[in-house]
């Protein structure tokens, strides 16, 4: 593939999408045929590695399709993914609880996935990539908004937070700071040569040892897989948690995990990322600016996923941005209609989750007991399988 590289001292756009991933470029795929003239900016260049779980669950690519129709094509014929037709719980010593999929999901790398959505959105219009260009500031100023990149300056009247976590938009635009109670950390890395692993299922375990939080192995293909643990940072600041410590550990430890992983190989370093969690109503929009995904702090407090949220919010924004931008609806009241309509979407699952988690995360006797009449309560699997 080959793109666009654009260089130029100062140039004014219609719209600035900060961030390449499926959040921008969703926007960008939505915003399509409303004759913009849109910067698209990240600071990597595609196809880069992206640390997540890398599981992506059916929801976000059949919504997607509906922009970008050829996605749905590219992405079942793809060789290197794994098809998920079950999740495995172990919690403690229990045999595992099987939850069965009616829709498949797909485990991806998001080197992989991010760089297909991105190349669809290429297709639209008016649009000008900006690879490999770091964001240094972002600041408003006589009704524009203005970015300073590594080698560039941008200039539009409006602009896309879709820069994922660590945000500059956000920062910037919105005042975000990070707020622990409110906040996760992860590490993940990519394992080959494991035994005893099935492609179809993803894994899951919970035990005392992981919690706030639990420890996956998402298999690519029956000899490899997306390894990593998550944890809420309200734990793991004030007790000082080393996560790649409690990682390593656990997989020594872990009888399972030994039967699975006593020859495997990993592949390149443990890397470590931030989860910004939707378990508070954060600021999406203000005067000159949209936040979509992890910029607005979007991801489920519950199970760490935030790749469809992302997808979503990208897509409203364009939606939202196809409507507004070409009648100069740029203030705060009229950006506000997109950030209560995320809300409306989202948040009652969220709050129920993150009160879930709040009230029960830390009880590991307690998702014992539940876990024991779990694997033989057909109901209560069902309504678990239902939250997450």
């Amino acid at each position: 593939m080959s793109f666009k590289f654009c260089f130029r001292l100062v140039e004014k756009f219609d719209l600035i999408v900060a961030g390449a991933g499926p959040a921008g470029a969703s926007a960008v795929l939505a915003a399509k045929g409303a004759g913009l003239k849109i910067a698209l900016i990240d600071k990597s260049n595609f196809p880069r590695d992206k640390v997540c779980g890398d599981f992506v669950m059916a929801r976000g690519p059949r919504f997607i399709s509906e922009y970008a129709p050829s996605l749905k094509e590219r992405l079942d014929q793809f060789p290197e993914k794994a098809v998920n037709k079950s999740t495995a719980i172990y919690v403690d010593d229990f045999d595992p609880i099987i939850w069965e999929w009616v829709q498949r999901s797909i485990t991806i790398k998001r080197e992989d996935f991010d760089h297909m959505i991105l190349e669809e959105a290429l297709k639209v219009e008016g649009v000008h990539f900006f690879p490999g260009e770091t964001i240094k500031e972002v600041r408003r100023e006589n009704g524009q908004v203005f970015v300073r990149s590594s080698n560039l300056e941008f200039k539009a009247p409006f602009i896309v937070g879709a820069d994922g976590a660590h945000s500059p938009v956000a920062k910037s635009l919105a005042n975000y700071k990070v707020d622990h109670n409110h906040y996760g950390g992860s590490v993940r890395a990519y394992y080959s040569a494991l035994t005893n692993i099935s492609s179809a299922t993803n894994e899951v375990y919970v035990s005392k040892d992981v919690l706030p939080g639990y420890f996956w192995l998402f298999p690519l293909s029956e000899t490899s897989a997306n390894i990593g643990l998550g944890m809420h940072s309200r734990h793991i600041v004030p007790n000082k948690v080393n996560l790649k410590e409690v990682f390593y550990r656990f997989i020594e430890e872990s009888p399972t995990l030994q039967s699975k992983m006593s020859s495997a190989e990993m592949e390149g370093p443990l890397k470590g990322f931030g989860l910004p969690f939707y378990s508070k109503k954060f600021n999406l929009s203000g005067d000159n600016y949209i936040l979509c995904g992890d910029a607005g702090s979007m991801i489920d407090p519950m199970n760490g996923e935030g790749i469809y949220q992302a997808i979503v919010s990208g897509l409203a924004a364009g939606e939202w941005l196809k409507e507004n931008l070409p009648k100069g609806k740029i203030g705060a009241n009229a950006s506000f209609a997109y950030e209560k309509a995320m809300h409306k979407r989202f948040w009652p699952e969220m709050r129920t989750k993150a009160l879930l988690v709040k009230g029960f995360a830390h009880r590991s006797k307690l998702i014992s007991s539940l876990a024991r009449v779990g694997i033989r309560n057909p109901w209560m699997l069902n309504t678990l399988k239902r939250m997450m």
